[in-house]
């Protein structure tokens, strides 16, 4: 059956928060559960994806990436079928592929794999930065690691979301192919190790997750993945935010830096009531919280230096009907970043559409081409 034709039901799973216990000792954090019996889990062990599967005898099946499953894929749920759960399994290298576990047994095997052909010298390998109160900060990496070269790190780092890989054939052909790399760096505000992961990078622990990403890009500088003028830093949303505060307070560590959908202004949270809703993970603006620590961590209000910005060329994009984040802060995000120096390009969207791009598939799919031949066009500037 082809990925296209699978489509996962309403009910198929439901997604959940906390801790499971395995019988070593150490914690498997679930993101998802499946509603038939018996229970599928998904979710993370040891920063990596995985499946436990409790079979109909009672036994639990651990089913890990880079075991089981292909190192550095995101696994999703699609169906169910009689005694077994259909898994989809993709990374930015692989298109998607599905699996069927087998629900007596916990077995798993292959249904369909991709048949995309593979540039023999991309793969998946992980390094681990420390970051400054040295905790270990998980990179996986994909590409080529033999020289350094232009790398996209995405960036997330926030409100309990992974920061997990994907598919896309523009990122593959118009990125990977070209012998450049991809990095996800796994900071602190995400959900890879758990609640506490995501609490220590909420609020006044908000600097830590920009620590880990500054750990996370000296890594791959000394691993030598990349180097500075190599180093395109991307984030959507609050990843934009992460990205921009990043190349602020580091612009030595950034030569672009890529903004969509950014989160800019942080200070008139409780305007809007989405913003209220954000306060949880920033603070209150209206409060002390905002001069011991909000201020810091704004890219509109934070400090810098003038002319910091002039080596980084950045990449801005928002969508003037986006009601999540509204385009104002897109706005402000570029005349900020130009403020200081940048080199800023601005792409502001009138489309139909919002904070996850144009309603129409064709629109959204040349959005995102025009993107990735965007950053070709400046990775090959720079690697001719």
């Amino acid at each position: 059956m082809p990925v296209t034709d699978i489509r996962p039901g309403q009910s198929l799973v439901r997604y959940v928060r906390g801790e499971i216990k395995l019988s070593d000792g150490t914690a498997f954090f679930p993101s998802w559960q499946t509603t038939t019996h018996p229970t599928v889990f998904g979710g993370y062990l040891h920063g990596c994806e995985a499946l436990i599967c409790e079979t109909y005898n009672g036994k639990a099946k651990i089913c890990k990436t880079g075991e089981i499953f292909p190192s550095g894929h995101h696994l999703r749920p699609v169906q169910t079928s009689p005694g077994a759960l259909i898994v989809q399994s993709e990374s930015f290298l692989d298109p998607p592929s599905l699996y069927r576990v087998d629900l007596n047994t916990g077995s798993v095997i292959t249904l369909q794999q991709s048949t995309h052909t593979s540039n023999h010298l991309n793969c998946h390998w992980i390094t681990v930065a420390k970051s400054q109160d040295d905790t270990p900060i998980p990179v996986d990496c994909y590409g080529t690691p033999s020289e350094s070269r232009p790398t996209v790190a995405f960036v997330y780092g926030g409100f309990m979301q992974t920061n997990h890989s994907f598919y896309s054939h523009e990122i593959r052909r118009f990125w990977l192919d070209q012998g450049f790399n991809i990095a996800l760096i796994h900071s602190r505000g995400g959900y890879e190790y758990g609640k506490a992961w995501h609490q220590a990078g909420t609020q006044n622990n908000r600097y830590l997750v920009r620590s880990d990403v500054v750990a996370a890009l000296r890594q791959l500088h000394k691993s030598q993945i990349c180097d500075p003028k190599f180093t395109f830093l991307h984030g959507m949303s609050h990843g934009a935010l992460v990205a921009a505060l990043t190349t602020i307070y580091h612009p030595e560590l950034v030569s672009h830096v890529v903004c969509r959908v950014p989160i800019s202004a942080t200070k008139n949270l409780p305007s809007t009531e989405q913003g209220k809703n954000w306060m949880k993970e920033y603070g209150d603006p209206r409060t002390q919280d905002w001069e011991e620590f909000m201020q810091k961590e704004d890219p509109l209000c934070c400090p810098a230096a003038r002319g910091c910005l002039a080596n980084t060329s950045w990449l801005i994009t928002g969508y003037s009907s986006d009601v999540i984040t509204g385009i104002y802060h897109a706005d402000c995000l570029a005349a900020r970043a130009e403020s200081l120096g940048g080199k800023v390009t601005y792409w502001r969207y009138s489309v139909e559409g919002g904070h996850e791009g144009p309603l129409d598939p064709v629109v959204r799919r040349n959005h995102e081409q025009r993107l990735w031949k965007y950053l070709n066009y400046q990775a090959t500037k720079l690697y001719a």
